[in-house]
C-alpha cells in the first residue's frame, strides 16, 4: 500500500534553474555588451511588405547618397558572391539571405545596407525603393495542398514539398477490428517565439591569415558551419564560428554554456 500510494509523486531532486540569478541581478550578458572593433560596420535589413510578389526592381540610388553609408546588397550581388544555403528538401529550391526576382513570405529579406553606424544604416534603409508585383497568395495549410492552388516555389510543382509516411505493427487490422473509430481534424493556430533577444552576427575577416571569425548567439554551431561555410565558398578552416556564453535559441542569456568553437 506504501508503494501505491507514492506511484506518481516525483522521485528525486527536480533539475533547478541556473540562469535566473544572472537574468534577475541584470549581469546576463547580451551580445552587445562584446567589444567590436572601433571600425566595425552595421546592417539594415529591407524587407518585404508582401506574402508573394515579383521584384520587379530595386533602386539603391538615394540610399547610397545618405551619410555613412558603405554599400547597398541585393539578391543578385548576393547570388555573385555566395551560394544558396543547404536545405534538407531533395527539391529544386534555392534558400538565398535575400531574396532573388520574387518574394515568398512578408518580412523576406531583399536588401541590406550596410553603413558605419545602426541608426545611419537604419535611415538609409528607408530610402531603398523596391517596386513589386503582386502575385496570388494562400494563408490556408488545406487550401495551399490543392492542385491549383498558388505555388510558392514553382519549380517543385506543388506546395507539398515532403510527405512521408510511417506505419507500425498493423493498423490496418486494428482499425477494423475496433468497436468504434473516431476521426478528428485539429487546427494549429500560429505562434511565434520571443527571445531576449535576437539572432546577432558579428563577423571580422582576418586577411593576414585567410580567416573569416564570426561570433553569434546560434545554439547549434557545429550544424551551421558546414552550411555557412558552403554558402560563402570558404574552406572549413577559413570559418571561425564562435557562440558566447550564455548563448542559445536566439537570446544570448537564455542558457549558461561555455564558448563553443568551431
Amino acid at each position: 500500500m506504501k508503494h501505491e500510494a507514492q506511484v506518481g509523486k516525483f522521485v528525486g531532486r527536480p533539475l533547478e534553474r541556473v540562469e535566473d540569478a544572472s537574468l534577475l541581478a541584470g549581469q546576463a550578458p547580451f551580445c552587445d555588451d562584446h567589444a567590436t572593433r572601433p571600425d566595425t560596420l552595421h546592417a539594415a535589413i529591407v524587407r518585404s511588405p508582401h506574402a508573394h510578389a515579383e521584384i520587379v526592381a530595386i533602386d539603391a540610388r538615394q540610399a547610397l547618397q545618405q551619410p555613412g553609408v558603405v554599400a547597398v546588397l541585393t539578391g543578385h550581388e548576393i547570388r555573385q558572391d555566395s551560394d544558396p544555403f543547404l536545405t534538407v528538401l531533395r527539391q529544386p529550391i534555392d534558400q538565398w539571405s535575400l531574396a532573388i526576382d520574387r518574394v515568398r513570405f512578408v518580412g523576406e529579406a531583399v536588401a541590406v545596407v550596410i553603413a558605419k553606424d545602426r541608426y545611419l544604416a537604419e535611415d538609409a534603409a528607408e530610402h531603398v525603393k523596391v517596386e513589386y508585383r503582386p502575385l496570388p497568395c494562400v494563408v490556408d495549410a488545406e487550401a495551399a495542398a490543392q492542385a491549383r492552388a498558388p505555388l510558392v516555389h514553382e519549380a517543385v510543382g506543388s506546395n507539398i514539398l515532403s510527405e512521408r509516411h510511417f506505419n507500425y505493427g498493423d493498423p490496418d487490422r486494428a482499425f477494423a477490428e475496433a468497436d468504434r473509430v473516431v476521426e478528428l481534424t485539429v487546427y494549429y493556430p500560429r505562434n511565434s517565439q520571443t527571445p531576449l533577444e535576437g539572432y546577432v552576427v558579428v563577423a571580422h575577416y582576418r586577411p593576414e591569415e585567410g580567416v573569416y571569425d564570426v561570433l553569434s548567439n546560434f545554439q547549434g554551431p557545429f550544424t551551421v558551419h558546414p552550411v555557412m561555410s558552403k554558402a560563402l565558398r570558404v574552406k572549413g578552416p577559413q570559418l571561425r564560428m564562435r557562440s558566447p556564453a550564455y548563448s542559445g535559441g536566439g537570446s544570448a542569456s537564455s542558457r549558461r554554456s561555455s564558448p563553443t568553437w568551431c
